[in-house]
């Protein structure tokens, strides 16, 4: 059955886009205690949003091992349950070091419940439905992302921080509800080997196929621009576009509202943009929408151009994942895919650092574009190299034709 006619796929994807949607108030919550309650500085506001993206980043790697050893189901229903109970703990918090404490935590279960929720596709879809069901599973974080930030506010409003961390809780518990049910496929042993050798072997998986370090590399260049412009949008809206944070929230809106209306598109596209082409050209479209985007003073180029970029993603997210899991054995599913987040966590780390440094070293727009180029330098890359290896791969079949002999009667 399509994903898009499977009800279990459409409570799956709600019940995350309500998980996502409570991670959103307590993030947003625990800024508001820093700011707030504890009057913490800019540097201590950052020292927030680095807490959920520095444990993906170091314990990345290591979460794919009990994903392939004890298979995805299992290891975000654990992932959601801890991180519902540092969501109630949270409610308590008494210092600005121990909510620290507790975005680290939470970027811990983050660590371990992303690639096992990007590993649960293969194993409860065919093959030939696999891309309907990453495009319709990948909606669940679109919601999340267009909405997320106007609920947090409503819930802030109605029952304070502490209100909006009581329903993060819930939230998690919305999502173990409905994979609890889930029947999975039944995983595939390896080798006992021990963690380590689990590590080695999931990279040496991945260094043994070059598609795999093509689409993780193209993957990569994506998320620097997602990085680097959690900290460019703000500067460019408060000093070329000269408008309040509200404009701020409606261009946002906008990306949202794309990126959900494309995810659907491509869910129904499904097995037709599993293709490489369909990657390379969406990341390069990302790269000059961000670029037209932030280009410009007029806010209704902007609008367009965060528009489009909303479309690309919504297009290469699911086209990239879905070749990503097909070039890895399931059996390291786990690893390869947390690889990925681990790529993911640490480029918005390092791009979001530098990005502000660049911007005031060179200006908002000239660090935008130096960053925006990236995805589309990457692109033209491996479609070079990928031309390259098809044209040696056809020399060599000629010159295997030309050399063997023919034998006689046979043409």
């Amino acid at each position: 059955m399509s994903p898009l006619r499977d009800r279990r796929f459409a409570l799956l994807t709600a019940g995350q886009a309500v998980n996502g949607i409570g991670s959103w108030c307590a993030l947003i919550a625990m800024w508001g205690y820093a700011a707030y309650r504890f009057d913490a500085g800019p540097a201590q506001i950052a020292l927030i949003s680095l807490s959920w993206s520095i444990p993906p980043t170091l314990i990345g790697p290591l979460a794919g091992v009990p994903i392939d050893r004890l298979g995805p189901r299992r290891v975000l229903i654990a992932a959601d349950l801890g991180a519902a109970a540092v969501s109630l703990a949270l409610m308590g918090v008494g210092s600005f070091n121990v909510l620290l404490v507790f975005g680290l935590l939470h970027g811990c279960t983050r660590a371990f419940a992303e690639p096992a929720f990007a590993a649960l596709p293969p194993r409860l879809v065919a093959d030939r439905n696999l891309l309907a069901a990453n495009a319709l599973l990948g909606l669940s974080l679109h919601v999340s992302i267009a909405v997320g930030p106007l609920v947090a506010a409503a819930a802030i409003a109605a029952w304070g921080m502490s209100g909006a961390f009581a329903i993060d809780a819930l939230t998690y518990v919305v999502g173990v509800a409905v994979v609890l049910p889930l029947k999975i496929a039944p995983r595939i042993r390896s080798r006992e080997q021990g963690v380590m050798g689990d590590l080695r072997e999931g990279l040496q998986t991945v260094r043994a196929r070059p598609a795999l370090v093509r689409l993780l590399a193209l993957a990569t260049s994506v998320y620097v621009v997602w990085g680097a412009y959690a900290v460019i949008e703000p500067l460019y809206v408060r000093d070329i576009l000269h408008r309040s944070p509200a404009t701020l929230a409606l261009l946002q809106s906008v990306f949202g509202v794309t990126l959900v209306a494309n995810g659907f598109l491509a869910a129904r596209a499904g097995e037709r943009i599993a293709r490489i082409e369909t990657v390379t050209i969406a990341a390069v479209a990302s790269g000059l929408a961000a670029v037209l985007y932030v280009g410009t003073a007029a806010l209704a180029v902007a609008v367009v151009g965060i528009a489009i970029w909303g479309a690309a993603t919504a297009w290469f997210v699911p086209a990239n994942q879905t070749l990503v899991q097909r070039a890895a054995p399931v059996e390291t599913h786990g690893r390869v895919l947390a690889l990925d987040a681990t790529l993911r966590s640490g480029a918005n780390v390092v791009a979001a650092s530098l990005t502000g440094i660049a911007a005031v070293a060179v200006g908002v727009q000239a660090a935008a574009f130096v960053v925006a180029s990236i995805p589309v330098v990457a692109a033209a890359k491996i479609a070079l190299g990928r031309r390259a290896a098809v044209g040696a791969c056809e020399r060599a079949q000629v010159a295997t034709t030309a050399a063997t002999p023919t034998l006689p009667g046979v043409e």
